[in-house]
C-alpha cells in the first residue's frame, strides 16, 4: 500500500468511527439500563439511587432498572461494573469507598477506579457532623478541644469501620486539633449511633439526616459540620472550616460512572439524564430536607475533579496516620 492509499484509507476509517459514533448516540438507548447499587435495597443510599434512576429514565424514554450487589466495602459492585461492556447499559452508583478509598486502602483490588471508571455527574454530597452525646460537659468546639487537651485519653469516637469517611473525619480532626482520641469501629451506622447516645463513646464523626432526629432531641449535641457550607436542617451549627480549622472537610459522595471505554457521544445522553434529575425540584427538595447537599446540574469533569481531590486528601491522612484494611 502506497503512501496516498495509505491516507485515504485512514480517512475513510476515522470518518466511519465519527458516523458509527454518532449513530450509537442517537440510538442510545435502545434497550433497559442497568444500574447497579452496592447497597441492600432500602437503606438510604439505594432510596437516592431508584430516585435518580427513575428520573432518569423519563429524559431516556427507557427503563433504568436498579440492581443491588453489597458486599466487600462496593468492590462486588465495582468489579462487576468494570468487567461489564464498555456500552453505557451498565452504569455504576457508587460511593467515594468505591471510588477513592479501597483504592488507598486495598493494596491488592481486583479493580482500579482510576483506571476502570469515568464520571457521569454526582448524585449527591452527604455532609458530616461532629456529634458528642448531651453529657459530655462541653456545650461547643472551643470547650470540646480544651476538654480533650486537658483529658488525654478519655475521648473515644464511633465509626462504621476502620476507612470509612466516619474514621477518616475523627482522625483528620484529631491531627488537627492536636487531641488523642481513640477510634471504637462498629459494624454500621446503627451501631455506631447507639453507641454513642448509649454513652460507650463521647463522640462521632456522622451523617446529618440520621443524627438530625437525637439532635433536635436534645440526645447529641451537634459541634461542627464538617463542610465548608452550612447544611439548611441544622441551622446555626458552624461548620469546622470557618472555626479554625481551614480545609478540613469531609463528606460521602455518592454518583453515576461507566466504564472508562464509554463513548464521549454515549456518556453525555447519560450525562444529561443525570442532570435532568439534578434540576428535578422533588429530588432536590427531598434530599435537601433530608440534610444531603445537592450539586447543581454540572459536566462530568466536575465530578472527577471531586473525586481526585479527595483522593489526594485522604491518601495523605491515611499515609500520616498509617491506615490500611491489609
Amino acid at each position: 500500500m502506497n503512501r496516498h492509499t495509505f491516507l485515504r484509507s485512514l480517512t475513510a476509517c476515522a470518518a466511519w468511527t465519527l458516523v458509527a459514533g454518532t449513530a450509537a448516540a442517537q440510538t442510545f438507548p435502545s434497550r433497559p439500563i442497568k444500574m447497579i447499587v452496592p447497597f441492600n435495597a432500602g437503606a438510604s443510599v439505594d432510596t437516592i439511587a431508584r430516585h435518580m434512576a427513575q428520573l432518569m429514565a423519563k429524559k431516556l424514554n427507557q427503563t433504568v432498572v436498579v440492581e443491588n450487589r453489597p458486599g466487600a466495602n462496593a468492590a462486588i459492585a465495582a468489579q462487576a461494573v468494570a468487567n461489564a461492556p464498555a456500552d453505557g447499559y451498565t452504569i455504576f452508583f457508587a460511593s467515594d469507598s468505591a471510588l477513592v478509598l479501597n483504592g488507598l486502602l486495598y493494596k491488592k483490588l481486583a479493580y482500579d477506579a482510576e483506571r476502570d471508571f469515568t464520571a457521569v455527574a454526582l448524585g449527591a454530597n452527604v455532609p458530616l457532623v461532629m456529634l458528642v452525646n448531651a453529657s459530655l460537659p462541653v456545650t461547643n468546639l472551643k470547650e470540646f478541644v480544651a476538654y480533650g487537651k486537658q483529658n488525654p485519653g478519655i475521648l473515644n469516637y464511633s465509626s462504621t469501620g476502620t476507612g470509612g469517611a466516619f474514621h477518616l473525619a475523627g482522625e483528620m480532626f484529631s491531627q488537627a486539633a492536636g487531641i488523642d482520641m481513640t477510634h471504637i469501629p462498629f459494624t454500621g451506622g446503627a451501631p455506631a449511633l447507639q453507641a454513642l447516645l448509649g454513652g460507650q463513646v463521647q463522640v462521632m464523626f456522622g451523617i446529618v439526616g440520621s443524627s438530625l432526629p437525637h439532635v433536635r432531641a436534645g440526645k447529641l449535641r451537634a459541634l461542627a459540620l464538617v463542610t465548608k457550607e452550612p447544611v439548611n436542617v441544622l441551622p446555626g451549627v458552624p461548620t469546622l472550616h470557618g472555626s479554625g480549622y481551614p480545609g478540613l472537610e469531609a463528606m460521602v459522595r455518592y454518583g453515576l460512572v461507566v466504564h472508562k471505554k464509554t463513548t464521549p457521544e454515549v456518556l453525555a445522553v447519560l450525562s444529561e439524564a443525570a442532570n435532568h434529575a439534578l434540576a428535578d425540584a422533588g429530588y432536590r427538595e427531598k434530599l435537601t430536607g433530608e440534610g444531603y447537599l445537592v450539586p447543581e446540574p454540572h459536566k462530568p469533569a466536575v465530578f472527577d475533579q471531586n473525586l481526585a481531590a479527595d483522593r489526594t486528601r485522604w491518601q495523605a491522612l491515611i499515609k500520616s496516620r498509617n491506615i490500611s484494611l491489609e
